[in-house]
């Protein structure tokens, strides 16, 4: 937690859990309702019904029993929400303005606590659930959790698919019955736990916590201890429906199970094991032996239960699996033989951290006094393997009926002989000389020439760490962006590893603004850090891996299209930077010039800001998956802080009305959301509807129906309701809430800027944004609206089909009205 924060737990009397964390930065309040109940506790015959509940909470409860209700008055405050099944716990989260903490308390015990259920509306309900499936079965997720079942028992629950869709839902009579049954037996208080973070005394949190807490139903069972569910340790190779296309890369997923009661009794153990594991040396090993992109170390794999994971992201051709297997599967048992030091804290996450503490206590049981060794499950011998690879067009494949996922055992040696592999250190992190003193230097712009704009000073933060940062970024050719940000990070995985199990931090990013670096930690060693991962980018040829294919969810894909339209403004310098912490003036030069000196020469900055395709009016995504997708893309006069926040405004006015009509009115699916992004400072909204069975012109139709009747209209508000929005914009959007959050928004900012910051409000750049949105009235938001719905504004749009339309019919859907500047067809 940050510094100067409190915490308090309590068990009170009817067995729920509420925890109370008063963090004075924060300008969000988080709520966090969890219950120990997930998917495996639904009965086999009837998979989904905890899915099925998660989403009927919101379909109205008690004392809001209006569908829609909750997630309108979520929208009046500015605020938003979320919830997720998991195979033990589900989880309803909240972020709402500090001052709407009684009230949202009264709400989420009111929804977890009393739900309607009402038959008609699970009904519908049910084909939402069924979108959802469908448009999840182009997600590689769904496609790992189905292959992992295939090293679980046949009977164990954790064997099937608990998505729930028509198949497992639709033909059950008296669904609304079962359902509450379920919610009746299971929505308890002792299986039940209530987390509050934010900037409201610890005192208060806890009165309100116990107060709404008391209103819950009482009692319930303690959680019934799970059944083994694996079986014999064997290997197994997977892929998706639709395969991966040669050049994708490969993924090998080393998996070590534990019993409940070893994962919960060595839970620091094993946190200081995973942090070891990850600490550069045994990515250095394997990138002898293959070509790794990235290695990650996961001690809470997702559908695995207790578990340790260790997944590794491969180029083709396929590795030599024995010698990958002879090294991974020996790591754990030998890190295990070495003293474990604690793990470096974990960066500050205030939207996390209530989520776990909910989520673990709602589940959590006290642990054995005698806990079986650790090492004991962490043997070669004991890991089971997932293997995601290309089809081969020889060998058995078998293909699971309910995903379609392709699927075959694998045949591997039972032996594990000592590793031989080449052994390749990690990065060291060099000492730097202590600094000089400042003297009277003031936080300012140090160096501008045409080699180097230099920034020192700050940050904005009241509280001193004792660390550094260094923020550099420079310009770079747009068109190879992806391919180059990839092979940077395989450059500098083993040093990002190294460094962050030393205490230190570091970023490496791309976006039609150039590539840039983040880092923070020891000031000592922060400039061996920035000068090794400047020295690992380059310029050159992109790595054999094809452009990464497109995963998950369609709308997600869409979303991503508004961070990626081309620089527009000024040229950037050829390297900006920005030092701040405990970094002395004249280190902050010496270190600039040097890794001015050390950087690859970048792209022409005016090259670079030029670089543009033929402005068009539409793009389609190439073929992904059978789903249909349409995004309208909405951008900005300008980037000027008062546009930024009526674009934020439109945003909060529109999503929950837009969400109810896609999905309710015109049953489109599931996927249904207004978002606002920006891209290189430029802000965007995107309108976005996926559907498994409506065409293209139906969705193109529908968003385009939506602004011209309710557009406006949604717009016009009161006083009262402006105020609402912008108090719930002010807790999105307002001062920084931890140290890492000031260094980000000060540095985009700089970047945006390219540099050219005033003297008087570059550290803390919010400070004018705020007093711009304070004077924002009823009549900038309605003209903002009316330009929307009369497509004034920018716009672009963006297509999805499963099979590619001919251009004649792609044009037919080209809409009246401006096109946004430079942007490509994606296929």
């Amino acid at each position: 937690m940050p510094p100067g924060s409190r915490c308090a737990i309590r068990h009170l009397s009817n067995g729920l859990r509420i925890v109370a964390a008063e963090v004075p930065d924060a300008r969000q309040l988080r709520l966090v309702g969890a219950v120990g109940v997930g998917y495996l506790d639904e009965p086999i015959e009837c998979r989904g019904l905890a899915h099925l509940l998660e989403h009927g909470l919101f379909l109205g409860s008690a004392n809001s029993p209006a569908e829609g209700e909750f997630a309108a008055w979520i929208g009046e405050q500015g605020g938003r929400y979320n919830a997720h099944t998991d195979e033990k716990v589900t989880d309803v989260h909240l972020h709402l303005p500090p001052e709407a903490a009684d009230e949202g308390l009264r709400r989420l015990t009111d929804l977890l606590g009393h739900p309607r259920l009402d038959a008609e509306r699970l009904g519908r309900e049910v084909a939402v659930l069924d979108a959802e499936f469908q448009a999840r079965l182009a997600d590689t997720a769904l496609h790992r959790l189905a292959a992992l079942g295939r090293l679980f028992h046949p009977d164990h629950p954790a064997g099937l698919c608990h998505a729930g869709h028509r198949g497992t839902l639709g033909a059950h009579r008296a669904l609304a019955a079962r359902l509450k049954a379920f919610h009746r037996r299971h929505y308890r208080t002792k299986r039940m736990a209530l987390v509050m973070l934010g900037p409201l005394p610890l005192e208060e949190q806890l009165a309100l916590l116990e107060r709404h807490g008391a209103r819950l139903p009482r009692g319930g069972s303690e959680p019934v201890p799970a059944a083994w569910r694996w079986r014999d340790p064997r290997a197994l190779a997977w892929c998706p429906p639709a395969p991966p296309t040669r050049g994708d890369g490969t993924t090998l997923e080393l998996i070590w199970p534990l019993p409940d009661a070893v994962a919960r009794g060595h839970r620091s153990q094993l946190m200081a094991l995973a942090a070891r594991l990850a600490d550069g040396r045994l990515a250095a090993r394997l990138q002898a032996t293959a070509g790794l992109y990235d290695l990650a170390i996961d001690p809470a794999p997702e559908g695995t239960g207790p578990a340790l994971a260790m997944r590794l992201a491969l180029e083709e051709p396929a590795p030599d699996l024995p010698a990958l297997l002879t090294i991974c599967r020996h790591a754990p048992g030998q890190r295990l033989a070495e003293p474990l030091p604690p793990p470096p804290p974990p960066p500050i996450d205030l939207d996390a951290w209530p989520r776990r503490q909910a989520c673990r206590l709602a589940v959590d049981t006290p642990s054995p006094p005698d806990e079986p060794p650790l090492a004991h499950w962490l043997t070669g011998d004991r890991c089971r393997i997932l293997w995601r690879c290309a089809p081969e067009t020889s060998g058995p494949w078998s293909t699971l009926d309910e995903t379609g996922t392709y699927w075959r055992a694998l045949s591997l040696s039972s032996s594990f002989p000592a590793a031989d592999a080449a052994r390749r250190l990690p990065p060291t992190l060099h000492h730097s000389p202590k600094p000089a003193p400042t003297g009277n230097a003031t936080p300012g712009c140090l160096r501008r020439d045409a080699r180097l704009t230099l920034w020192w000073g700050g940050p904005a933060w009241p509280r001193p760490t004792g660390s550094a940062s260094w923020c550099l970024g420079w310009a770079a050719d747009p068109a190879g962006q992806e391919a180059r940000l990839r092979r940077w990070h395989r450059r500098t995985l083993t040093l990002r590893q190294a460094a962050a199990s030393r205490g230190l931090s570091l970023d490496l990013a791309s976006d039609t603004g150039g590539d840039w670096l983040m880092t923070e930690g020891n000031p000592r060693r922060i400039a061996s850090l920035v000068e090794q991962a400047i020295a690992a980018w380059s310029t050159g040829p992109g790595d054999r891996r094809a452009a990464s294919p497109a995963e998950g969810l369609l709308a997600r894909t869409l979303l991503l299209q508004l961070e990626t339209c081309p620089a527009v403004g000024d040229a950037p310098p050829r390297l900006l930077g920005w030092a701040s912490g405990e970094l002395g003036a004249q280190e902050a030069v010496r270190d600039a010039e040097h890794f001015a000196d050390t950087l690859a020469a970048p792209a022409d900055p005016s090259r670079a800001s030029a670089a543009s395709a033929e402005a068009i009016g539409e793009s389609w995504l190439p073929p992904q998956g059978e789903e249909r997708a349409v995004m309208l893309e909405v951008g900005g006069r300008d980037a000027s802080p008062r546009t930024r926040w009526v674009m934020k405004l439109l945003a909060a006015c529109h999503d929950a009305a837009f969400h109810q009509e896609m999905r309710q009115r015109h049953g489109f699916g599931y996927v249904a959301a207004v978002r606002y992004r920006e891209a290189a400072g430029w802000p965007r909204l995107g309108y976005v509807v996926q559907s498994p069975w409506a065409s293209v012109s139906e969705l193109h139709r529908a968003i385009d129906d939506f602004l011209v009747r309710r557009g406006e209209l949604l717009a016009r508000l009161g006083e009262a309701e402006l105020t609402r929005l912008k108090r719930g914009l002010l807790a999105r959007h307002g001062a920084p809430e931890t140290r890492r959050e000031a260094i980000e928004r000060t540095w985009q900012a700089l970047r945006h800027r390219h540099g050219s910051g005033e003297r008087d409000s570059w550290l803390a750049p919010w400070e004018a944004e705020l007093t711009v949105l304070e004077g924002l009235g009823n009549a900038d938001l309605a003209t903002q609206a009316t330009a929307l719905a009369d497509a004034a504004l920018p716009r672009h749009w963006w297509f999805h089909t499963p099979t590619a339309l001919p251009l004649p019919c792609r044009n037919s859907l080209v809409s009246a009205g401006h096109n946004l500047p430079s942007r490509r067809h994606l296929d």
